[in-house]
Formats: C-alpha cells, sequence, structure tokens
C-alpha cells in the first residue's frame, strides 16, 4: 500500500494560519473577560460632587461636576499591570479635543483597583502631597468607591 504525504510546505502552509489564528483567539478571550468586568456605568457621588464613568468595549466617557464646575471626557481605557502596586490599575487616555484652531489636551488618569465585585469598584487615587498645617507636606491617597448603576 502506498501513502501519499503532503509535502512539509504544504503542511506548515494549514498549520501555522490555524495556529495563529487559535493564539489569537485564546488571547483576546482572556482580555475581553477582565474588560467585560469594568463595563458599565459606574457612580460617584457625593455632597457637592458627581462623577459618572461608563466604561465600554475599551472606551470610556467620564462626566465630572463640582458644584457649577462641569468637566466631560471621553477616550480610551487600559487595564495595567503594575509591579510596584497590588492589583490592576485602570489608565484613562482621554481623546484630544480640537474647537476652531486650538488643540485641547486633558490630563491621563490613573485609578488603582483596590477592590471590585458586581456592585462597586473600590479605587484609589495616586498619592499627593498637600500643606497641611505649620507648612508641613501630608500625604493623601484619596480612595473613591463607585458604584453600578
Amino acid at each position: 500500500m502506498i501513502r501519499k504525504r503532503l509535502s512539509n510546505s504544504l503542511n506548515s502552509k494549514l498549520i501555522l494560519p490555524f495556529g495563529a489564528l487559535l493564539l489569537f483567539f485564546a488571547s483576546s478571550c482572556n482580555h475581553s473577560v477582565e474588560e467585560n468586568k469594568y463595563n458599565g456605568k459606574w457612580i460617584l457621588q457625593d455632597q457637592n460632587y458627581n462623577e459618572d464613568i461608563i466604561f465600554k468595549n475599551g472606551n470610556y466617557t467620564k462626566n465630572y461636576s463640582s458644584d457649577d464646575l462641569r468637566v466631560n471626557s471621553s477616550g480610551k481605557f487600559y487595564l495595567n499591570k503594575n509591579d510596584n502596586r497590588t492589583g490592576i490599575t485602570i489608565s484613562l487616555i482621554p481623546n484630544k479635543i480640537i474647537s476652531e484652531k486650538d488643540t485641547i489636551f486633558q490630563e491621563c488618569e490613573n485609578l488603582d483597583i483596590i477592590e471590585i465585585n458586581d456592585s462597586i469598584i473600590v479605587t484609589q487615587k495616586p498619592t499627593q502631597w498637600i500643606k497641611g498645617t505649620n507648612d508641613k507636606y501630608v500625604r493623601m491617597n484619596e480612595t473613591l468607591i463607585y458604584k453600578r448603576f
């Protein structure tokens, strides 16, 4: 009995694209599962302060208001693992805004995730130093709790 074998080049032409496609789907599924935990509308409310963030498919929209100040931003968000911190960091990268002939760049924002579940995200802002009593600087790490809406 004579068996006909496919040439090695034909085998590699069939196997390599299939393997690459399988690797692509495997890596993209892991990323989307992690991202799906964050997708949705999250609200932070205080007496004179309100912040809404909507995460959807790698994009975000943020509406911030404090008294009569209103700031809206939108752009991309990324989930980053930072070895200097305990968990995941959400990086908000706003789109640039072109108004007439001016280009407006908003600041990027990083939120360290302390806890996340179906109803809340507990975040911590990066360390800030503020002047306290006797002109001594005091370290402040603001913790924010967003509720799912």
